[in-house]
C-alpha cells in the first residue's frame, strides 16, 4: 500500500509537470466567440481546427458583428452588398456544410462617450460571455482615435468605425479600463476567461484598457515620410507588406512581411508556452500603428528588435488574456502547396509554411500559441 501511495504521487507529479501542449485533449464541445467573421477569418478557424491546431475534440464558433458594421474587405466583383455585410461568410458556412458555425448580431447604437460604462450593448456582450468558452478579437482597419483620447493623425484610415466602437466596448466589459475604473468587468467572475487579441484586437485591448496607440510606425516612431525610406529600414523594423505592394501595383501575390520579435523573461510566452528568453521568433506582420501609452493591468511581453514596438502584451490579473500584434492566425501559414513573391518581377517561390520550419523557433511558437489557447479553454 505504501508503495502504491508513493506511485500515485509521482504519477500526479508528473502529469502536472508535464506542458500543456502535450496533455490530452479535454473532452465535451468548447464554445469559441469570434469577431469580425469574415470569409477568411472563418476558413483561418476551419483550418486551425482540422489541421489539429486547435486541439479540441469538438469545437462551437460564435459569429459575432454589429448590424451596421461596415465591411473592411473587398467584395467580389458585381456583388452588392445588402444591409448584412457578412452575407458572403453566411454562404460560404452553408455551402461548406460548417454546422458547428454560428452568427451572433450585435444591435443598438451606442455614442462614443457611453463605451466605457454600461450600455445598451451590456446585455448583449454578456449574454456571449457567459455561454463562450473563451474569445477572438481579429485584425482589421485603423480605430478612430477620439475613442483613446487623441486627434487623428493624416495617415489614419478609421473605415469600420462601429465595429470599432463595439469591439472597444465589449473589451472594456470584459477587462475593465482606467476610463471607469469603479466598473466591475466579466473577467472578475471568470478569471481564468481566455481572450486572444490579434493585431487591431491587441490595439482595441490596449484601448479599452485605457492605453493610448501610435498611428503611424513610419512617420511617428522612425521619423520617415516615404515607402522607400520604410523598405531600407530592414526586415526586423517593417511591419507591413503594404508598402512593397503599393511600390509595385501591378504585381500582385506578395508575400507578408516577416520580422522578429525579443520575448520577455516572464512572459506567458516562457512561463506557459514552452519557448526560451533566448528565443526570437519569426512573425507574421500586417500594421502601421502600435501600442503607445500602455493600457491599465496590461504588461509588455514582447516587443520588436529594436525595443520600439509593442509586439505582445498580457493581463497582469487574467492570466488567460493575450494581445499579439502580430498575426498567427492566416491558415496560409500552415499550407504547404501555396507560394508567393518576395520581391518584384520575383518568382512565386516562397511558402510561408517553408519559412517558419526553416527558422527554428517560429513554427513551435505558433504551434504552442495554439496549443496555449486549445488549453486555457
Amino acid at each position: 500500500m505504501k508503495h502504491f501511495k508513493r506511485l500515485s504521487f509521482i504519477l500526479v507529479l508528473v502529469f502536472f509537470t508535464i506542458p500543456f501542449y502535450l496533455q490530452g485533449e479535454p473532452a465535451g464541445e468548447k464554445i469559441i466567440a469570434m469577431c469580425r467573421p469574415s470569409v477568411a477569418q472563418i476558413k483561418n478557424i476551419e483550418h486551425l481546427y482540422e489541421k489539429n491546431l486547435i486541439t479540441l475534440d469538438r469545437i462551437k464558433l460564435i459569429c459575432v458583428y454589429h448590424a451596421d458594421e461596415k465591411s473592411d474587405y473587398a467584395l467580389p466583383t458585381g456583388y452588392e452588398p445588402s444591409l448584412e455585410y457578412y452575407d458572403l461568410s453566411y454562404e460560404y458556412v452553408k455551402e461548406n456544410k460548417l454546422t458547428w458555425v454560428e452568427f451572433r448580431k450585435i444591435t443598438g447604437k451606442v455614442d462614443t462617450r457611453d463605451l466605457f460604462k454600461e450600455n445598451t450593448w451590456t446585455p448583449q456582450f454578456k449574454e456571449i460571455f457567459d455561454r463562450a468558452d473563451g474569445i477572438i478579437f481579429t485584425g482589421g482597419a485603423d480605430i478612430p482615435p477620439a475613442i483613446y483620447g487623441a486627434e487623428t493623425n493624416l495617415l489614419t484610415g478609421p473605415s469600420t468605425p462601429m465595429r470599432n466602437m463595439y469591439e472597444i466596448s465589449f473589451l472594456f466589459h470584459l477587462i475593465g479600463s482606467s476610463r471607469n475604473p469603479g466598473f466591475v468587468p466579466f473577467l472578475e467572475s471568470r478569471r481564468d476567461y481566455p481572450v486572444l487579441a490579434i493585431c487591431l484586437g491587441a490595439q482595441s485591448l490596449n484601448a479599452a484598457a485605457g492605453g493610448t496607440l501610435y498611428q503611424d510606425i513610419p512617420s511617428e516612431i522612425y521619423g520617415l515620410k516615404t515607402m522607400e525610406q520604410v523598405l531600407k529600414l530592414g526586415k526586423d523594423r517593417v511591419h507591413s507588406y503594404v508598402y512593397l505592394k503599393n511600390l509595385h501595383p501591378l504585381e500582385k501575390g506578395f508575400a507578408s512581411s516577416f520580422h522578429r520579435i525579443k520575448l520577455k523573461k516572464k512572459s506567458i510566452f516562457v512561463k506557459r508556452m514552452g519557448m526560451k528568453k533566448s528565443d526570437k521568433p519569426q512573425v507574421l506582420s500586417s500594421h502601421h500603428q502600435a501600442v503607445k501609452k500602455v493600457g491599465r493591468d496590461l504588461r509588455v511581453i514582447a516587443t520588436s528588435m529594436d525595443g520600439k514596438i509593442v509586439e505582445a502584451l498580457e493581463h497582469q490579473k487574467y492570466k488567460n488574456v493575450l494581445g499579439v500584434q502580430f498575426h498567427p492566425e492566416p491558415y496560409r501559414l500552415y499550407m504547404k502547396g501555396k507560394y508567393y513573391r518576395k520581391k518584384a518581377s520575383g518568382k512565386k517561390d516562397f511558402n510561408l509554411r517553408i519559412f517558419l520550419r526553416e527558422n527554428p523557433p517560429a513554427m513551435k511558437f505558433h504551434r504552442n500559441l495554439w496549443y496555449w489557447f486549445s488549453a486555457s479553454l
